[in-house]
């Protein structure tokens, strides 16, 4: 009998360590089908998505990582000399992922608590989002500014699905990351406030949490006809740049990063107008939402972007971003000398045609 007895407190105390075991760290087990032996996959964690958290190989399609977390933390495992990737949210716990090659992209995950979270609020926005897909397979020259026009919508619905997830899941990291990311921007400084408010203090004190209590603070996003707000931040030297300071007669206010493609696309054109109005008093301030110094400047001399560039190396929490509530680039504001802001997202024709008659007068 007593040997029974210890049997079993013996099992409720192993059963109560690998409970707290799984909880203070996590193990990812992964299969891929199909995919060979040796073959190296890659993990990052988000913020610093260029930097590779831990590797580890494929044997007999299956793989494994261990670690540990301080908190929840997207996560990205990518397969290399493949496109094959996967996004989702790391905890500590046990995460099984199965998928195939060539559609790694597409597998399923189990065990984590915050990924079923992401995965509920996405499926109340696949419409949209495939609504949105469809619409850029749309875009040209000729209808840009109309679709631009229906994908902000598009946006702002989807904002405001994100708050009401946000309201019923008020400490889940999904709801902090989509609250910075997507939301915040869209339904500016007094509705973002209220949310916030709603999200527990470990939430709050998070580094997202600060982002969006400075986003409350500082946002001011200057629609067309108000004044434009002033800023400084440093050069590629390390020197302050004023806007004010620098601003001629009509001023380009351009919001870029070295990894935005289509912002890199629309340089040469900006080198063009630049080039035909500079000596008439038209300026560029570019503001990079780069993080890496490096790349910032190989892009700068690439493209060939010779007037005043800055950045404070803080992404998309970069500090005159969330002035103007930028949410995606590129983004511009044309602000004319008496500084008004008089027009924004002047692309191509849009903009050729809107400095022609500008310089014209």
């Amino acid at each position: 009998m007593k040997n029974t007895a210890w049997i079993i407190i013996l099992s409720i105390l192993l059963t109560s360590c690998k409970k707290e075991q799984a909880t203070d760290a996590y193990v990812i087990n992964g299969v891929v089908k199909n995919m060979p032996d040796s073959t190296k996959i890659l993990l990052y964690l988000y913020p610093n998505i260029d930097a590779i958290a831990d590797s580890t190989i494929v044997l007999n399609e299956k793989f494994q990582f261990k670690g540990k977390l301080e908190r929840p933390r997207l996560a990205n495992l990518r397969i290399i000399k493949t496109r094959d990737s996967r996004s989702f949210w790391l905890e500590n716990t046990i995460i099984s992922i199965t998928g195939k090659k060539g559609d790694f992209n597409n597998s399923m995950i189990t065990g984590s608590k915050t990924q079923k979270e992401a995965e509920l609020l996405l499926s109340r926005k696949d419409s949209i989002y495939e609504e949105m897909r469809l619409l850029g397979e749309l875009v040209n020259e000729d209808n840009m500014d109309s679709l631009i026009t229906i994908n902000d919508e598009m946006e702002f619905t989807a904002a405001k699905i994100n708050k009401k997830f946000i309201e019923e899941y008020p400490n889940s990291y999904e709801s902090l990351f989509r609250l910075e990311r997507e939301t915040m921007k869209k339904l500016g400084p007094k509705e973002t406030a209220e949310i916030f408010s709603q999200l527990n203090k470990e939430l709050q004190e998070s580094d997202e949490g600060k982002a969006i209590s400075d986003f409350i603070k500082v946002n001011k996003r200057p629609k067309i006809g108000e004044k434009f707000v002033d800023f400084e931040q440093n050069d590629t030297k390390g020197q302050p740049v004023r806007l004010s300071n620098i601003m001629g007669k009509y001023t380009l206010l351009e919001f870029w990063a070295s990894w935005c493609g289509p912002c890199r696309a629309f340089n040469p054109e900006l080198v063009e107008e630049y080039n035909k109005y500079q000596n008439k008093g038209f300026v560029i301030l570019n503001v990079s939402l780069d993080t890496d110094k490096e790349k910032w400047l190989k892009a700068i001399e690439k493209d060939g972007i010779h007037w005043d560039n800055v950045s404070d190396l803080n992404g998309f929490n970069n500090s005159a971003a969330l002035i103007y509530g930028v949410d995606a680039i590129p983004e511009n504001f044309l602000i004319d000398e008496n500084g008004v802001v008089i027009a924004r997202l002047l692309r191509g024709e849009k903009l050729k045609n809107k400095l022609q008659e500008l310089f014209s007068e």
